[in-house]
């Protein structure tokens, strides 16, 4: 019986360090020489929550996009992000100050201001992977979400299954939200000369009497 259980505890031993093995392997810091190759737009296909009471805030963006640019100051990078929740859509611009590959970002959404710490993770190609630490006003943290961005929305399915071990290793819930494709416009681009033309010529139609 002894010998038997010696037996299960080496063979659960290294069921453990094998696991630890491919969570080293699923998950690597994103290490770049320049924030360059991330910058470009990107649109969310999934995230997942590590606690429970994070899911409505997600569940209720129908979709979500966002742009990342140098500023001048080559410590801060530019959020431009755009979210759709139900017919409305929410845009707007923050600044996220960049240490390594780590961030920290006030954003402010409607009169309310919330804090985020990022870090970024090795991922597909034309893939961004993010986890976001959401932040009381105290700095504790009241949870975490990951996030898979991609250049076009879309992901193979094999992409999918590595976020989904990748979410396990970080110890995120296995419930995920994918986000939609009906993006909301980019509200910085001006009107085309065609667009504008027309409505010029709308304006100088003479009013119905």
């Amino acid at each position: 019986m002894a010998a038997q259980l010696v037996v299960a505890l080496l063979a659960f031993t290294s069921l453990s360090a094998a696991s630890e093995l491919d969570c080293k392997e699923l998950v690597k810091p994103l290490v770049l020489d320049s924030h360059s190759p991330i910058y470009g737009k990107w649109v969310l296909h999934v995230g997942t929550w590590d606690q429970p009471g994070l899911k409505s805030d997600l569940v209720s963006v129908n979709s979500s996009w966002l742009d990342l640019s140098a500023s001048s100051d080559s410590g801060v990078m530019t959020i431009y992000w755009s979210d759709r929740l139900e017919e409305k859509c929410l845009q707007g611009i923050a600044n996220a100050t960049v240490s390594g590959m780590t961030s920290h970002t006030t954003f402010n959404i409607n009169g309310h201001t919330s804090y985020h710490d990022g870090k970024y993770y090795e991922t597909c190609s034309d893939c961004l992977l993010s986890e976001d630490t959401t932040l009381l006003p105290d700095g504790k943290s009241k949870g975490r979400y990951l996030f898979l961005f991609t250049r076009t929305g879309a992901l193979e399915s094999s992409e999918l299954e590595t976020f989904k071990k990748q979410a396990e290793c970080l110890q995120f819930l296995p419930e995920y939200y994918f986000g939609g494709t009906d993006l909301c416009p980019d509200e910085r681009e001006p009107a085309s000369p065609a667009a504008e033309e027309t409505e010029s010529e709308t304006d100088d139609q003479p009013t119905a009497k």
